[in-house]
């Protein structure tokens, strides 16, 4: 049998360093661009590890908004929320516990009623940040809407259970139908 050399071979790879990490050692490299990256940095596709700028720069080929379709996103979720939480609120309000059942049903129903008008809007274009746009001006439009709805006579339902519920579903299917 032949026995285990003393040192080890020069065949081994030299250590790089991580180019976002540059105390990091490193053997691991972008298959794309060949980049070295640490396990920190690296993403893993189906053909294999890449440096987050090329999964970036991959991804911004779906995303083809304009510069007013994030301002529109904002607009819309505010009128159409502003309109229908005073009305919601009302509604499930009638119920009583009942209320909450209507809440759990409704609120992802609406949240996707919600995200296609916001979609039907923009054009059906995709935006990195159109949801955060979306969802500030439903947020806002809840609020102004109870407020509005308020100062006219109706109940001011904006803490009630079921309008939290209603609104917390909405904005969740909303959220995941405009990624």
């Amino acid at each position: 049998m032949e026995s285990m050399p003393d040192t080890l071979p020069d065949t081994l790879p030299n250590t790089l360093y991580c180019a976002n990490h540059p105390t990091t050692e490193t053997l691991l490299r972008c298959n794309k661009c060949e980049k070295p990256i640490c396990m920190k940095c690296a993403v893993l596709t189906d053909v294999g590890y890449r440096c987050k700028e090329c999964i970036r720069g991959q991804q911004a080929v779906y995303f083809n908004a304009v510069t007013l379709d994030n301002p529109i996103a904002f607009g819309v979720g505010f009128g159409v929320s502003a309109v229908a939480a005073p009305i919601v609120g009302l509604l499930i309000g009638m119920f009583g516990f009942f209320g909450l059942i209507i809440a759990f049903i409704g609120g992802s129903s609406a949240g996707s009623i919600l995200a296609q008008i916001i979609r039907t809007a923009v054009g059906r274009r995709r935006g990195r940040y159109l949801r955060y746009f979306a969802l500030a001006g439903v947020v806002l439009g809840v609020i102004v809407g109870n407020i509005i709805g308020f100062l006219f006579g109706l109940p001011f339902t904006l803490f009630s259970l079921s309008m939290l519920i209603f609104t917390g579903l909405a904005l969740a299917t909303a959220w995941q139908f405009l990624k």
